[in-house]
């Protein structure tokens, strides 16, 4: 009985501890505003807040779902990010794609 429930205690503690340390999903779109070593601001399209966004080694680049250098985002360009964190103001960049100007 005493090994039910250490392990029952167990499993709530690890159930827990997950939920607490889960982040949202996001997706911005909009241009690139300013481009920094460590961080990227995107202007939104939907309301033109910037959010700035952390770039860790783990920040992907594509193009047409292609892998492409860092070095190809220019300030102006059309972006869709996917990124994640605990709300707008604390977000890091798990893939940035750059896509074509949108038509109107």
């Amino acid at each position: 009985m005493k090994r039910l429930t250490i392990a029952v205690v167990c499993a709530a503690f690890l159930v827990f501890a997950a939920g607490t340390s889960a982040h949202e999903n996001y997706r911005i779109i909009g241009t690139v505003a300013k481009l920094a070593k460590d961080t990227v601001d995107v202007k939104q399209t939907k309301d033109g807040k910037v959010i700035t966004m952390d770039w860790t080694e783990k920040s992907k680049v594509t193009r047409d779902k292609q892998a492409v250098p860092r070095a190809e985002i220019k300030v102006g360009a059309n972006v869709v990010v996917d990124a994640h964190g605990d709300s707008l103001d604390e977000l890091e960049v798990v893939e940035l794609r750059l896509v074509p100007k949108p038509v109107k």
